[in-house]
């Protein structure tokens, strides 16, 4: 028989087994979703970096205070922890608010909204996530203290948020992501200019120079090139495909022959006529995706009832990067978004990227840069079969004057004046 020692001791020495509470569970999914927020804005600082150093550092400071923040939830989980974080990341949700509607009030981007891209989109959601986790903590302590009957389900659940939450995060810092904010560098003076193609002799060139970096073309290496398009070899699946997808982009021209037949279908102007690439009629519902056989957007060489189509242009909305478009690699898609974009009054664009903020006020509008706006013009309307290639970013042949139309004299100052004896006009 044992003696009373004994038994006390083997007593002892047994473990005491204490539930999980949902606490334990909640403090994980904060971690991860914090440290997943942190990490992604840690990787975007660079490219904020290039920008001006207030906007880099504060993707600095934020990433490295949800790192910290993500060890404190598993480490010591104390109140003034979780009401930090809160505070943390509702001036971020507060920032980023602000940023894409009315714009900071002070900094170098005062003022000018951005636009939204799908990091910013997870970013936020994590935040909001941290927000509601950290408000329970503070509101309803007793909850978190409660037992958890099912640890193995809630264990099951816990793993597979905090999975998506790290695989999401990972995604975004992908390049099909991350280049969409390094692109534009390439058409703003830190990639390489190649004017050799030029003529000095097209009605394009004679116009003046390029209204907007995104309309000059990229070569195969992604340098920025006035002329003509550098065009890859096909296979013969691919000019299979890229005949057919082309006997539908010219249904589209034959639906639209003039700007009036574009209105009365629903499209709208949203760029006047501007010399190379035309005037620019937008019908949004054709945005979401790319159809060959419904562009987003018919060019035309004026803005009159009568005016004439002249070409195509898809517009589409793809936030993970340039969007699959006609078949092989000669279809490369530019945006507008240098110099912090467009500037944009009630869905027309009254100023490009050269427009500064102030100019872009003084003329009611916004600069938007859309980040996840691609555009591809696709010359396929007989007779304006542009020689600098089917995709390129400019047609030579189309010049004229800026708000009037492809037939109206250059404007005064331009190479094309001169030559017409306008320049003092």
């Amino acid at each position: 028989m044992d003696s009373p020692v004994e038994t006390v001791k083997d007593s002892a020495e047994k473990p005491v087994s204490t539930p999980a509470s949902i606490g334990h569970y909640v403090r994980w999914i904060a971690a991860v979703f914090s440290a997943t927020a942190g990490a992604v804005h840690l990787g975007y600082a660079p490219h904020h970096l290039e920008e001006d150093w207030a906007h880099g550092w504060f993707f600095i400071g934020v990433g490295a205070a949800q790192v910290a923040f993500a060890m404190l939830f598993v480490n010591r989980p104390r109140r003034w922890v979780w009401a930090s974080a809160i505070a943390l990341n509702l001036g971020v949700v507060a920032t980023w608010v602000l940023t894409r509607t009315i714009g900071l009030p002070v900094g170098p981007e005062a003022l000018r909204s951005e636009s939204v891209s799908t990091p910013d989109v997870v970013c936020m959601t994590l935040g909001l996530g941290i927000i509601a986790l950290g408000s329970l903590a503070l509101l309803a302590p007793g909850v978190l203290d409660r037992p958890v009957r099912d640890r193995l389900g809630t264990g099951a659940v816990t793993g597979l948020v905090s999975v998506m939450a790290i695989l999401t995060g990972a995604v975004m810092l992908t390049p099909n992501y991350t280049s969409t904010h390094t692109s534009t560098h390439v058409d703003s003076g830190q990639g390489h200019a190649d004017s050799s193609a030029l003529t000095g002799t097209t009605a394009c060139e004679l116009s003046g120079p390029a209204a907007s970096p995104g309309q000059v073309a990229l070569d195969a290496e992604g340098h920025s090139n006035r002329g003509p398009t550098e065009q890859v070899a096909l296979s013969q699946a691919e000019r299979v495909e890229l005949a057919a997808q082309q006997v539908l982009a010219r249904e589209a021209v034959d639906r639209y022959p003039t700007v009036a037949d574009a209105e009365a279908a629903g499209f709208k102007k949203s760029v006047g006529f501007v010399p190379c690439i035309g005037s620019h009629y937008t019908n949004p519902k054709y945005v979401p995706s790319f159809n060959p056989a419904y562009p987003s957007e018919l060019l035309y060489d004026g803005t009159a009832p009568d005016s004439k189509i002249v070409g195509l242009s898809y517009l589409v909305w793809s936030p993970g990067g340039a969007p699959t478009g006609f078949a092989g690699e000669n279809d490369r898609w530019h945006q507008h978004n240098s110099n912090g974009g467009l500037c944009i009054k009630g869905g027309l664009v009254v100023g490009g990227e050269a427009v500064s903020d102030e100019e872009c006020r003084a003329r009611g509008g916004r600069k938007s840069a859309m980040d996840s706006i691609w555009m591809l013009h696709n010359w396929v309307v007989p007779g304006w079969e542009c020689s600098w290639g089917t995709f390129a970013g400019e047609c030579p042949e189309l010049g004229g004057r800026t708000g009037g139309s492809a037939w109206d004299p250059p404007e005064p100052g331009s190479s094309g004046a001169s030559l017409d004896g306008l320049a003092s006009k």
